[in-house]
């Protein structure tokens, strides 16, 4: 913690990130393993845990409900005890591995919680197309919380790249870990499951910080240091 003590009183931590999104290959790679545009859509929902428009997979199994996705309370007010198996949203989702609610994980997930916001820069690569422009595009991403070796580097270590708190082995989550090329993705299905392969990666750090964020009493502390 910061020095002196009145200085780290009641503070928490930040962590910033600055990530680059291959959006033309993430496009490329729902083309190759769909058979059409239906289809790609229901794979991207897979992959993410969420529809385009933000419905939870979980909430909106068949198809996108924008709707859903747009009320802020029941796009978030949903847990897993229903999919158990992750026969609707996989597993190894983002949107489930970075969160898994009430999933049957060892160890108590309260531990590893945290608030995240996320926004986007540089121009949106257009509909339909497949093919780099060699534009600068993704996400900034900011954590706080109190502990960030519990909370931001278990998750990005453990439920990002680990898959065996899920039973995936070594599969690391799609969208965002650190795959080489040879990794495969599991969709639960009956009665013989679907495996990806290939799996690229498609989202780079392209920079990154460690912050504290001193709380208002601290700022007050240092308001009338001599």
């Amino acid at each position: 913690m910061p020095q002196p003590a009145e200085l780290g009183r009641n503070g928490t931590f930040v962590a910033w990130r600055k990530l680059h999104t291959r959006v033309a290959a993430f496009r490329r790679y729902l083309h190759d393993n769909s058979g059409g545009p239906e289809e790609e859509s229901l794979l991207a929902a897979q992959i993410v845990g969420r529809w385009r428009s933000g419905a939870p997979l979980i909430l909106a199994p068949e198809h996108d409900d924008p709707a859903l996705g747009a009320d802020a309370q029941r796009n978030n007010g949903f847990r897993y005890e229903s999919d158990p198996r992750g026969a609707i949203c996989p597993h190894g989702a983002h949107a489930r591995r970075a969160n898994p609610r009430d999933s049957e994980i060892i160890g108590d997930i309260r531990l590893h919680h945290m608030i995240r916001r996320g926004t986007n820069y540089g121009p949106p690569l257009p509909a339909g197309i497949r093919d780099d422009d060699g534009a600068d595009r993704g996400i900034v991403f900011v954590f706080i919380g109190s502990h960030l070796d519990r909370q931001f580097e278990f998750v990005k270590s453990q439920w990002l790249n680990d898959g065996h708190f899920t039973g995936l082995d070594q599969e690391k989550d799609l969208l965002t870990g650190n795959n080489d090329g040879t990794g495969n993705f599991t969709i639960p299905q009956h009665p013989i499951r679907r495996r990806l392969h290939g799996v690229e990666r498609f989202v780079i750090t392209r920079g990154g910080e460690y912050f504290f964020l001193p709380s208002l009493s601290a700022l007050r502390w240092l308001a009338d240091v001599q």
